[in-house]
C-alpha cells in the first residue's frame, strides 16, 4: 500500500486548519486589544476630569482664605472706609467690599440703633470656563468714637 497520497491529500487540510487558527486567534487579539484601547481612553479622559476638579477646588479654597483675611482687613478700619476694592493678580481674583447704614429697631422700646453697618464682601474669579462669585454679609455696630479711633490708627 502506498500512503504517500493520502500524507500529500492531508497536509494541506492540516495547514489550513493551522491558518484559520491563528486567523482566528489574530482576530480575538485585535478584539481584545481595541476593547482595552477604549478602556484606557475613559480612564485617562475621567482622571484629566479629576484633575481638572481638584485644581478648581484648590482655587476655590485659595479664594475664600483670601476673602477671609480682606475681611480681617476691612473690619479693622472705620465704617465709612470699609468700602474697598482690592485685586490679587496671582488667583486673578476681585475682592469688594460695600458699606450701607442699617436700621435696626429694638423690640422693647422701638427706639432705632444708631451706628450699625451692612457690609456686602464679594469674590469675583474665574474658575474654569465659568464666572463665580463668592459673598458674606456681616452686620457691624460702631459708635462715633470708635470710628475716629479707628481712622486714627
Amino acid at each position: 500500500m502506498n500512503v504517500a497520497p493520502i500524507i500529500e491529500r492531508r497536509l494541506p487540510r492540516r495547514f489550513s486548519r493551522t491558518a484559520a487558527r491563528r486567523a482566528y486567534i489574530l482576530l480575538e487579539l485585535v478584539i481584545a486589544l481595541s476593547i482595552f484601547a477604549i478602556a484606557v481612553v475613559g480612564l485617562a479622559r475621567s482622571l484629566n476630569t479629576t484633575l481638572e476638579v481638584g485644581n478648581i477646588m484648590n482655587k476655590d479654597n485659595a479664594v475664600r482664605l483670601g476673602l477671609r483675611s480682606f475681611i480681617e482687613e476691612t473690619k479693622r478700619k472705620a465704617a465709612p472706609d470699609m468700602a474697598l476694592t482690592v485685586t490679587d493678580d496671582q488667583l486673578g481674583v476681585t475682592y469688594t467690599s460695600t458699606v450701607e447704614p442699617l436700621s435696626v429697631v429694638t423690640p422693647r422700646n422701638g427706639t432705632a440703633v444708631q451706628d450699625c453697618f451692612r457690609v456686602t464682601f464679594k469674590a469675583s474669579y474665574q474658575a474654569g470656563s465659568e464666572v463665580r462669585e463668592e459673598s458674606v454679609e456681616l452686620w457691624f455696630y460702631q459708635n462715633q468714637a470708635e470710628q475716629e479711633k479707628r481712622r486714627k490708627r
